[in-house]
């Protein structure tokens, strides 16, 4: 009788118990990505380099790029800050990381999406070949 009455609690908790998932269908959760901006003399252009947290390369860092396919330059961060903000990004936090005599700011963007498809929704990217351009020493040089 004890054996009976353990399996139908048993039951019955299985049954009451729901498995956790991380979002129901159709409910927004957050989407990271950390943007980096460089400029290797110093002056001129902001070039980009953007990680989504995906690996589509060995690098895992994409750039972002016009719709004829030339790679986007901006005059200052704030400018990358408005474009990607005008697509649904919002900056939560930023961070210097110094190489040698380098320092290039990192700023931690969050979107809430509802899909896996809205995360790169209106950015056009192209996996990035070359690795930290920024780094010194690059083209065995200590200078950008």
């Amino acid at each position: 009788m004890k054996k009976i009455y353990l399996i139908v609690v048993f039951a019955l908790f299985c049954a009451m118990a729901n498995a956790q998932s991380a979002t129901q269908p159709g409910e927004k959760y957050p989407a990271y990505c950390c943007v980096m901006g460089y400029n290797a003399l110093g002056f001129g252009k902001v070039k980009v380099q953007i990680d989504l947290g995906r690996k589509t390369n060995n690098k895992g860092f994409d750039s972002l790029y016009e719709s004829d396919g030339k790679k986007m330059k901006f005059k200052s961060m704030m400018g990358v800050l408005n474009y990607i903000g005008e697509r649904g990004w919002r900056c939560i936090d930023n961070y210097p990381i110094t190489k040698g005599n380098a320092q290039v700011v990192h700023y931690l963007l969050e979107k809430w999406v509802s899909s896996d498809e809205e995360i790169t929704e209106g950015l056009t990217l192209k996996e990035e070949t070359d690795s930290e351009p920024w780094k010194p020493g690059k083209n065995d040089d200590d200078m950008y």
